[in-house]
């Protein structure tokens, strides 16, 4: 949408950066791992299983100054990637089972070797090695729909007012529009025979675009021993095995009529999203390596030969078992390894899983390289980024007490409650994040719209209750202080849409907009204007709920969503204007409904578009008419104002006519079996095209076409043509000067401003 903990990683971030001011002394901090000393030799533990042990000798050094601070969620760092192994080898044999790191048989992935009780009988101390492992813009043009200014995010198309670079098909496609005529200029390949990339997304500065996507890493050629950096690391190290990669590519733009991507960074994991402050992008990613060459029991009874063969293959793994692998490919060749660096890896005081959640820093005005990585043993999932502070929060469920009613022996699981916690950081454009403090909130987060920063205060709706059972279910808004190293709550409103859960959240000034739904969609309006004592200043019941919220000024508030009956069975698309100028008394000015229709807008934000200075909405509309033939796929602008919402136009991506010269319609309704709604039917001379554009085509001769219509008239030299037409949805919409650009997987299209009508239609094609 979509960061798990990612809550973690910025702390992770933070603490190392007090690490690295540290002196070195005696000064009190959260103890690391051993320095100064090479992990020991794995000995055989009370049980007979083998267990790294450190050397004697070793001490332990501080790494995170604590300058007499309370940290509520303590990371800790290691000063070497001795401690580090010694670390993460010690926690993976106590937690490894015969099945490996799962708690049984696992099904649908490849099998480790299997183990009969017998084979581990005779030698129990066998060598096991590890596998070598807001709509708005600059002048005359729209920019991406973020949900704080100055803080942007990627998309899969992007304009500076002169040209356009667009995602699609996996190729990135360059568009000039800075003259009177837009003209295709090129495109690249970003999928090729070593990419294999999917969901990419781009920002753009100036002659180079950076594009993030997750890819497989199969088809790489093996990296030579020479081309590895850092210690512990071996070749097999960076052999991804068909694990998901994030890939980073740098895209060369200085000559769009050959394009060239000219650097490559993969990275073991899976690509989360990214943020952009001026030149500074920040690209977050969770791994999951565990390559571990674990062995398999044949049946029951050799679970415990497993176990040991397991713990013993734990204890001398290498720390490619553990961290995510590199590979860059640029102009100075190939470079390989772990990520990140020994002394950067944080562990949280509770041991939090083996997920290497990870940052990497990039600069838009310098050539990609390897980035500043920053990276904890954790999980997580929503951002929010204010401009000046950043706000991370991962929302988890907390198992309760079985419930034991002590009359029989069955016990009955309770349900489990959810609660999210929000780390605070101070961000800015010249140095890394720095941590601030650390607070905790019942229940869970909806997406990056339940938060958000004001006047020094934090504000984030939460669903009480577990996320796929709204019986019990209650939401609320809570009021967060930041004092000292910790976020306080200092003010709260709740009993809001019990039975329902939020399914849309804006923060506006003093106000905040939530939306509840499970039948009808009450639309509260909470005032924050004192910190301390939120409250319901209005409330709005309606038929369905908007899943997307948009001010627009004026007291006006635009919601994008679904209509629903009274059982709240969803009926189509809808766009409501909402009165909001009296917080006591919301009322909706007027609404638009799109039956049996759906937006992306209603999941995704970018592809809401509003341009002020027409007063006008456009989002994405697709609807399939299953009983007749009103299909639509294409997008619809709006008037929005306090006169009420009225459609102005409609765009699509379908050829709407057969213009082939030589050629004319079939006008007696025939051949009946197809829907001519559907499709364009034709007959044609014998050399005409037998297809039309994208569109699908068969051909039917003069003989097939007697016996099955013969009520057409078609001679010998003549051919029907019958074309399916499918218009490709619409996903992105932007404006540049007089001009509404959309975007859909096949074409770029301008349609003048005001008239609606289609200007130029350039097709995205899959290949140059």
């Amino acid at each position: 949408m979509k960061f798990l903990k990612l809550v973690h990683v910025l702390v992770a971030l933070a603490l190392l950066a007090g690490a690295c001011s540290s002196d070195g002394g005696n000064t009190p901090g959260i103890t690391g791992g051993i320095a100064g000393e090479p992990a020991g030799e794995a000995t055989a533990g009370p049980d007979g299983t083998s267990e790294p042990t450190a050397e004697p000798g070793g001490t332990s050094e501080p790494t995170v100054v604590l300058d007499d601070i309370e940290l509520l969620s303590a990371l800790r760092s290691f000063m070497d990637c001795a401690a580090l192994l010694d670390y993460l080898r010690t926690e993976t044999v106590s937690r490894v089972g015969p099945y490996g790191l799962d708690d049984g048989p696992r099904f649908g992935i490849p099998e480790p070797m299997m183990v009969e009780e017998s084979e581990m009988a005779a030698d129990d101390s066998a060598d096991f090695a590890a596998d070598a492992a807001p709509t708005g813009g600059d002048g005359d043009f729209s920019s991406t729909n973020v949900q704080v200014a100055g803080v942007d995010e990627p998309d899969i198309i992007k304009t500076d007012g002169n040209r356009i670079l667009a995602v699609a098909q996996g190729r990135l496609h360059y568009v000039d529009v800075s003259g009177n005529q837009p003209r295709y200029l090129g495109s690249v390949d970003l999928v090729g025979e070593s990419a294999e990339g999917w969901g990419q997304e781009i920002f753009i500065r100036g002659d180079r675009a950076m594009v993030f996507s997750t890819s497989y890493g199969d088809r790489l050629e093996p990296v030579a021993a020479r081309d590895l950096e850092g210690d512990h690391v071996t070749a097999e190290d960076v052999i991804f095995r068909g694990s998901p990669v994030s890939l980073i590519q740098e895209v060369d733009l200085s000559n769009p009529a050959s394009m060239k991507v000219v650097s490559e960074l993969r990275v073991e994991g899976n690509y989360l999203s990214a943020r952009a402050v001026g030149d500074v992008v920040w690209m977050s990613m969770s791994s999951y390596p565990a390559q571990f060459q674990f062995v398999y029991p044949s049946g029951p009874a050799a679970e415990e030969a497993a176990e040991r063969a397991n713990k013993a293959i734990a204890a001398t793994a290498e720390l490619g078992a553990w961290l995510p692998a590199y590979r860059f490919d640029g102009p100075g060749g190939t470079r390989a390894g772990l990520l990140p660096e020994c002394d950067q890896l944080y562990t949280p005081a509770e041991f939090d899983g083996f997920t290497v959640l990870s940052v990497l820093s990039f600069n838009l005005a310098e050539p990609l390289g390897t980035g500043d990585a920053a990276s904890v043993l954790a999980d997580g999932h929503t951002l929010y980024g204010s401009g000046q502070s950043l706000y991370l929060a991962g929302s988890t469920p907390v198992q309760a007490e079985p419930a034991d009613d002590g009359t029989s022996d069955v016990i009955i699981p309770a349900p489990s409650e959810w609660e999210t916690v929000v780390h605070k950081f101070s961000v800015s454009t010249d140095g890394p994040a720095r941590y601030e403090a650390t607070g905790t909130v019942e229940g869970h987060l909806l997406n990056q719209f339940s938060m958000d920063e004001h006047n020094g205060y934090f504000r984030v709706a939460t669903t009480i209750g577990e996320p796929w059972n709204t019986e019990t279910s209650e939401s609320q808004v809570v009021v967060l202080e930041q004092q000292g190293r910790r976020l306080t709550q200092v003010g709260l409103v709740g009993d809001l849409g019990r039975g329902e859960r939020i399914f849309s959240v804006r923060f506006a000034g003093d106000i905040g907009y939530v939306v509840t739904f499970r039948q009808v969609d009450p639309l509260y309006v909470i005032d924050l204007a004192d910190p301390t004592a939120p409250s319901v200043a209005g409330e709005l019941k309606i038929p369905g709920f908007s899943t997307y919220l948009h001010p627009i000024g004026d007291g006006l508030l635009i919601g994008v969503g679904q209509d629903a009956d009274d059982t709240g069975r969803t009926r189509g698309a809808k766009v409501s204007l909402f009165d909001v100028s009296n917080p006591a008394d919301p009322r909706e000015l007027d609404v638009i409904v799109f039956p049996n229709a759906n937006s992306e807008a209603e999941w995704d934000h970018r592809a809401f578009l509003y341009w002020a200075p027409e007063e006008m909405v456009a989002i994405p509309l697709s609807r399939y008419d299953h009983e007749g033939d009103d299909d639509f796929f294409g997008a619809v602008a709006l008037r929005v104002n306090r006169d009420g919402v009225a459609e102005l136009g409609r765009v699509s991506h379908r050829e709407q006519q057969f213009v082939v010269e030589g050629c004319r319609p079939v006008n007696n309704g025939e051949p009946s079996r197809y829907p001519t709604a559907r499709n364009e039917t034709r007959i044609c001379p014998f050399e005409a095209p037998d297809s039309y554009g994208d569109q699908d085509c068969q051909i039917f001769y003069p003989g097939w076409v007697r016996t099955e219509w013969p009520s057409i008239d078609i001679a010998d030299d003549e051919k029907l043509i019958i074309c399916w037409i499918w218009a490709p949805p619409i996903q992105r919409l932007l404006v540049i000067g007089d001009t509404l650009w959309t975007m859909s997987e096949q074409a770029l299209q301008a349609n003048d401003l005001d008239t609606f009508e289609v200007e130029n239609h350039l097709p995205l094609a899959s290949t140059e």
